[in-house]
């Protein structure tokens, strides 16, 4: 029951982000032609309607349960992989999943918020008759206000979880392969660095989500370990079958216990987790 209550954290995970990109793109898919003006501004701003500032919030708002719920399970799974092999710098690596998981459930709703609140701002002060240049000193000014907090957060969420990600796969104290370990949030800045480097219109706006779907493909792993369990916990139920040799009508007698495979070296089958790192 506690498996099934953690895959379904781990779906819930999934949607809140699939809701995250849904709102990345309302904010941040300017077309072509678009240019910076100063840190915040963008030239495109003034031609997009401000509805879709306006439900980008209110999907940001909509994922956060969901988020927080997937991130406690998240925080259990990492806990437990750690603590059941904490040699190394396992225990250091939960401290800091701990930290920047609690970093990620204090900003990303307000880093959301924040975003689309500068073109909010800009296209409120613009359409009460400030010249261009007039909104966008305006604009720029107020994110300089929060540029502080807002990166320190985001930096703290996004390197933390990743370095932790990297670190269980990696070390196989999480069973999943080793090229899974890009499935993190800046796996998905990575991705998106290299898709705006192409000069291609399209390939610029859909990598605006890129981030978000880091964190999604994070819940992913996630979820993707927790089906590796049951695989699992089936085979092992089929070989002590095969080894015991028995039948619906027979008494039960206990095999010895036989050390586990290399493949899936798990000290403790109740958990998904890789408990002998070599």
């Amino acid at each position: 029951m506690e498996k099934e209550k953690q895959k379904r954290a781990m779906l819930a995970g999934i949607a809140a982000m699939a809701l995250f990109m849904i709102g990345d793109w309302l904010l941040d898919v300017k077309g072509s032609g678009n240019k910076e003006v100063g840190l915040f501004v963008n030239s495109n701003w003034p031609a997009m309607s401000m509805w879709r500032f306006e439900v980008s919030i209110l999907l940001a708002a909509a994922a956060m349960p969901l988020y927080w719920i997937a991130l406690k399970e998240l925080r259990h799974i990492v806990t437990d992989a750690c603590s059941r092999n904490p040699k190394g710098h396992a225990l250091a690596m939960k401290r800091l999943f701990d930290f920047s998981s609690a970093a990620g459930l204090i900003s990303v709703l307000f880093i959301h918020i924040m975003c689309c609140l500068l073109p909010i701002i800009f296209k409120t002060s613009y359409g009460m008759g400030s010249t261009f240049e007039q909104a966008a000193d305006v604009t720029n000014q107020v994110g300089m206000y929060i540029l502080l907090p807002f990166m320190i957060y985001y930096l703290v969420m996004d390197i933390g979880m990743s370095v932790v990600m990297v670190y269980l796969i990696l070390t196989r104290r999480f069973a999943l392969p080793k090229w899974m370990a890009c499935f993190h949030p800046v796996g998905g800045l990575v991705l998106c660095e290299i898709f705006a480097a192409i000069p291609v219109a399209w390939c610029n706006d859909v990598s605006v989500a890129f981030e978000s779907m880091g964190h999604l493909l994070m819940f992913v792993a996630g979820y993707v370990l927790l089906q590796q369990f049951d695989k699992i916990k089936t085979i092992i139920a089929k070989k002590g079958k095969k080894k015991t040799g028995l039948t619906s009508n027979q008494p039960l007698k206990l095999a010895p216990q036989s050390k586990p495979s290399k493949r899936h070296p798990l000290k403790n089958f109740d958990y998904p987790y890789q408990g002998n790192t070599g």
